[in-house]
């Protein structure tokens, strides 16, 4: 139910990003546009910060032995889940959405690039939000909190497991979208 109301959260805003671009009628200027795109590198590098963080102390995981360890490591991937990922995540977003609205670009549809780029995001956040979230949030608080050691919990095997794949996944979906930015390997869109 999350997922579905995040997606739709995030479908929305980028509804009401249009809206606005469309009520604008001059493109961006030349200067804006160079500050519209630091922001958006910059947080995409965040991003990648963030998510690479997390796949770091997940695959460290495997060495700890002690329960204070795991709780460690489960704090850490919180704060960078809530200090770098998610706001890199929609700031990279947003400031993508408007750079392609806003400039010579045309909008989210018109290249098969930018189309990509655009789901490529919301799907990475998707998946973040739904496997990290639940994980994080949800599974370890019940594993810390229980009266067996975290490495005789099967659970915690399983959450862990689980925790990896989801970020590799999410991280090789960013390390694409951050190659067809560079190479714009598709071109325009024929539209009837």
């Amino acid at each position: 139910m999350f997922t579905v109301t995040l997606l739709a959260t995030l479908v929305l805003l980028t509804l009401l990003c249009v809206f606005i671009s469309k009520k604008l009628l001059k493109k961006l200027t030349r200067r804006s546009k160079q500050w519209w795109l630091i922001i958006h590198v910059l947080s995409v590098i965040i991003y990648f910060g963030g998510i690479f963080g997390q796949l770091l102390v997940t695959s460290s995981m495997t060495f700890f032995s002690d329960q204070s360890q795991i709780y460690v490591g489960m704090l850490f991937i919180s704060y960078f889940d809530h200090y770098l990922t998610i706001p890199g995540a929609l700031a990279s977003l947003f400031t993508g959405i408007w750079l392609a609205l806003r400039t010579h670009w045309g909008g989210l549809t018109k290249y098969y690039w930018v189309l990509t780029k655009w789901v490529g995001n919301m799907l990475a956040i998707l998946l973040g939000s739904s496997i990290t979230g639940n994980v994080v949030y949800n599974l370890f608080p019940k594993i810390l909190s229980s009266d067996l050691h975290p490495l005789q919990n099967p659970l915690y095997f399983q959450s862990r497991r689980m925790l990896f794949l989801g970020i590799s996944i999410s991280f090789i979906l960013l390390i694409f979208l951050v190659i067809i930015s560079y190479i714009k390997p598709w071109g325009k869109r024929k539209v009837n």
